[in-house]
């Protein structure tokens, strides 16, 4: 008996050792899961700060796309007035402000991806919370990807049929080239050439595209910014300035847009209307065309230092000119309008 009550003792010993091992051991193991876990958590917050810095990029990046856009406008308006002749064709300068720019220089706009390809590549450690939101990268990258990349191809196709078409065919073209200078043949092509006004209108068609595709682009991944932040949690970033739903961030800041415009140049009156009315809404700018009370807006800011707005699937861009206390009207290839602001009596 005295063998067997050691013996029991001896077993419950060695039971509790081993529960104490075992707890032991649970407890190393849910403290190296919870390690592991914060480890990719952090890991997985870095690359949604990632997508975030690639969509500040491609903001940025649409700057150029935004000028590109309506200096061309510009360009081709002026072209299509039929108000210019020979001499005023020689003082055109060249580069960005010439006439080549408007005919052979093509525009290029590149979605950022490193941050989304990150992610992919690390989607089993991804936690089912960000079904959604992958969801909605898959859709956005691969469909606005693929239209980007189709229009920067289509404008490269415009602009190189067109200098085969010079090479082919007009024996200024080389000889004016190597001389910097616009020969009359040149000027009387670029003046009485259906051609020449032809390409212009499809290359500036083919950049008003991609300018309508950025807008509803921006606004598709202004929200998916502001949904990483909510994510990120304590760890969100401050809403950049460039980041809002809305045309503006506050009442105040649309004092200056908001009032009564008046017509006051341009080719022809693309709204058909002598005055307009801008108005503030909800922290959105919308206009009025007072001949037909047709609204218009709200409007999407797509640049906030110039500032230039556009309506989300719609083609008119807005550019404010505060030094002439007037709104540029760019309608792609209808023209351009320009209203100004009419001093309250």
């Amino acid at each position: 008996m005295l063998i067997e009550n050691k013996f029991s003792k001896y077993i419950v010993y060695a039971i509790g050792e081993i529960i104490l091992v075992v707890i032991g051991i649970l407890i190393a193991l849910w403290i190296n899961t919870l390690n592991q876990e914060k480890a990719q958590q952090k890991k997985i917050d870095s690359i949604l700060v990632k997508i975030q810095n690639d969509i500040l990029q491609d903001i940025d990046n649409a700057d150029w796309l935004l000028e590109n856009y309506m200096r061309k406008d510009s360009i081709y308006t002026r072209m299509m007035g039929d108000d210019l002749n020979a001499e005023d064709i020689k003082a055109i300068p060249g580069g960005s402000y010439g006439l080549g720019f408007v005919t052979t220089w093509w525009m290029e706009y590149h979605i950022q991806t490193n941050g989304y390809n990150l992610l992919k590549e690390n989607i089993d450690i991804v936690p089912k919370k960000y079904d959604d939101l992958i969801k909605t990268l898959d859709e956005i990258y691969t469909f606005n990807r693929n239209t980007f990349e189709t229009y920067n191809s289509n404008s490269e196709d415009i602009a190189r049929q067109y200098k085969y078409y010079l090479s082919d065919n007009q024996p200024w073209l080389a000889v004016d080239e190597f001389n910097g200078k616009r020969s009359d043949a040149k000027i009387e092509f670029i003046l009485n050439n259906p051609k020449f006004k032809n390409q212009m209108y499809a290359m500036l068609g083919s950049v008003d595209a991609m300018v309508w595709e950025f807008s509803n682009y921006k606004n598709e991944i202004t929200e998916i910014y502001i949904k990483i932040n909510e994510l990120l949690g304590e760890n969100a970033r401050p809403l950049p300035k460039v980041m809002r739903l809305t045309s503006v961030a506050n009442p105040k800041d649309a004092e200056d847009f908001v009032g009564i415009y008046q017509f006051s140049d341009g080719h022809r009156n693309i709204l058909n209307s002598e005055t307009i009315e801008v108005y503030l809404k909800d922290k959105d700018l919308y206009i009025i065309n007072t001949r037909n009370n047709k609204t218009g807006g709200p409007f999407l800011q797509l640049h906030v230092e110039k500032p230039i707005f556009s309506k989300v699937y719609g083609y008119s861009k807005m550019r404010f000119i505060p030094e002439r206390n007037s709104i540029i009207m760019y309608f792609g290839t209808d023209g351009i309008n320009e209203w100004t602001k009419m001093t309250p009596k």
